[in-house]
């Protein structure tokens, strides 16, 4: 029987959080990317033309995200670059508040552009799955950020 530990290896809070800035930060980046591609060249997101309110909510929704992903990236970048002394109590539960602000636009802009405007084009499908591997990935360390702050 083995003594060895069944539980995460012991990371370091401080180089935890680093690590966990880093990745919140590509995750925005990429968010912001695809985002203003969406919102630059809807021909990439959709095989017909929008008109009406489909139009008005695809660059209201797209320009929320590219603001929201925004602040995700700086307000990760920050963290990051930060000294470790200040990235303690309020700062971090500031940090994690303003990610779930990103990860939430996040979900209500899938759920628009996939759901109520049906987006199909040849971009969509790389655009969802990229989202959903990221969404993924930052809600399991944002639980253990919250867990081991």
């Amino acid at each position: 029987m083995s003594t060895q530990s069944k539980t995460m290896p012991m990371i370091d809070l401080k180089v935890y959080i680093r690590v966990v800035a880093a990745v919140f930060s590509i995750s925005s980046a990429t968010a912001f990317v695809l985002a203003l591609l969406r919102l630059l060249t809807p021909n990439l997101f959709y095989l017909e033309p929008l008109e009406g309110s489909n139009n008005v909510l695809h660059y209201f929704i797209s320009g929320l995200m590219v603001v929201t992903s925004a602040i995700g990236l700086l307000n990760s970048c920050v963290v990051m670059n930060r000294s470790a002394a200040k990235n303690t109590g309020r700062n971090i539960t500031t940090w994690l508040l303003l990610d779930s602000l990103f990860e939430t636009t996040r979900v209500v802009y899938v759920f628009m552009f996939e759901i109520v405007i049906k987006s199909r084009g040849p971009l969509q499908i790389y655009e969802l799955l990229i989202s959903i591997a990221q969404y993924l990935l930052d809600s399991f360390l944002y639980c253990q950020m919250i867990l081991k702050h």
